[in-house]
């Protein structure tokens, strides 16, 4: 039996927590909260930055009020355990739930599996470092074998350099700390980042006020006098000039009321010495298979990958991991590790792939997960799966503004009731 710390509560960590147990290893969750499910507890508490970047306190969630998930609730689900009533959700919720019903099922997880009794709650990790008795890691000096890293990327606001910024008399916040539009109501407003938050929080806000889209995926965009309506569509913002915004095509946004930053997070591990899986240019160092450090192959990351189905990924990721603590199969030698991590980063970078991507699997995720599978013994990933991800995709792509209200010809083990 192994001893192993899992640092955070979250999906990450109770998936991880219950795949250790299966493998017969002792398990024991840190959680800095009084709750289980990480940052699906929405709260309406903001930061007293609204930028994120020096809060006097971190407010962990990043949910606003009325999230729907982006993915249909059959491809959330863990193996085993369906999203509906005869697992931890109901036939009758909507196939994107709202984030509360996220909350029930990963609560209803942990108590089904026993998790939660492996949790100690209200213990934020304050360091972790290597022990040259006993076990291999101390954390906040308690021995164990191994480190799993489970607690989440979605806290800390990326906020990119904005010239002028510093002088922009209107409100500037980064989407971890948007609830809802009330605010906004009549004002005029730049949503800057397109990815699926961007989308989301520029329909909404342009509801109540006069919203600016803003990122790369416009910069072919027509010119704003051309455009009408209550969102309009255009190239990144290159500077700001007092309370006007000037676009990299040179157009100019006047009177700008406030910027909301839909710019994503940074990975950060405050309690990890900083030579253990250092993080540059928002990439997470040193890994080999995206989820054990090359040099301490007990020490794993789960969860760290983006533009993926986050709970069976995590799910797989730990059972890997398990499995290799179980020693039910062999790990490569460090100088084999060493190896096809170098093979890894020079292959993303000949693609022209920038480093704050390399974390970015998309429709490489499936790949991905049947090397795990290959390695440890597990099952492929089954073919419905890869068929509902991809239908939903191009269905998301296509209708950006209702595909959650669209049908679905795929799907899983989850009942959907019509």
């Amino acid at each position: 039996m192994v001893r192993v710390s899992v640092i955070g509560a979250g999906a990450a960590g109770l998936v991880a927590t219950h795949e250790l147990r299966l493998e017969g290893h002792e398990a024991t969750v840190f959680e800095q909260s009084d709750r289980l499910g990480g940052l699906w507890n929405y709260t309406d508490e903001v930061e007293d930055d609204p930028l994120g970047q020096r809060p006097t306190r971190r407010v962990h969630t990043s949910l606003y009020e009325s999230l729907e998930v982006n993915l249909p609730r059959d491809l959330m689900a863990f193996e085993g355990y369906t999203f509906d009533s005869a697992g931890g959700g109901d036939d009758r919720w909507p196939r994107y739930p709202h984030h509360r019903r996220v909350l029930e099922y990963l609560q209803r997880f942990a108590m089904d599996t026993g998790v939660v009794e492996a949790v100690r709650f209200g213990h934020a990790v304050e360091r972790v470092e290597r022990s040259s008795s006993r076990a291999d890691w101390l954390v906040d000096g308690e021995a164990f074998d191994a480190i799993a890293v489970c607690n989440g990327h979605f806290s800390e606001p990326y906020v990119p350099e904005l010239p002028g910024l510093e002088d922009f008399p209107g409100v500037a916040l980064h989407s971890h700390n948007y609830r809802r539009p009330d605010a906004f109501a009549g004002s005029r407003i730049v949503v800057l980042g397109t990815s699926v938050s961007g989308g989301d929080l520029t329909r909404e806000i342009a509801g109540v006020a006069e919203v600016f889209f803003s990122g790369r995926l416009f910069e072919q965009s027509r010119p704003l006098a051309e455009q009408s309506g209550p969102i309009r569509r255009c190239p990144p913002i290159s500077r700001l000039d007092g309370g006007d915004a000037v676009l990299a095509n040179g157009e100019r946004i006047t009177r700008v009321d406030a910027i909301v930053f839909c710019t994503g997070y940074r990975y950060r591990f405050p309690f990890l010495p900083p030579d253990l899986a250092p993080v540059g240019d928002n990439r997470v160092m040193g890994l080999y298979r995206q989820l054990v450090a090359v040099e301490e192959p007990s020490l794993a990351f789960v969860g760290l990958p983006v533009r993926i189905v986050p709970f069976p990924l995590f799910q797989r990721q730990a059972r890997w991991f398990a499995r290799a603590l179980a020693r039910r199969f062999p790990l490569p030698s460090l100088a084999e590790r060493r190896r096809d991590h170098d093979d890894e980063i020079s292959r993303l970078r000949g693609a022209g792939v920038a480093e704050r991507h390399f974390h970015r699997l998309d429709d490489g995720q499936f790949g991905y997960l049947n090397q795990l599978a290959a390695e440890c013994g597990d099952e492929p990933v089954p073919d419905w799966f890869v068929a509902l991800w991809r239908e939903h995709h191009a269905n998301a792509l296509k209708h950006t503004r209702d595909y959650r209200r669209r049908p679905l010809t795929w799907g899983g083990p989850t009942v959907i009731a019509s």
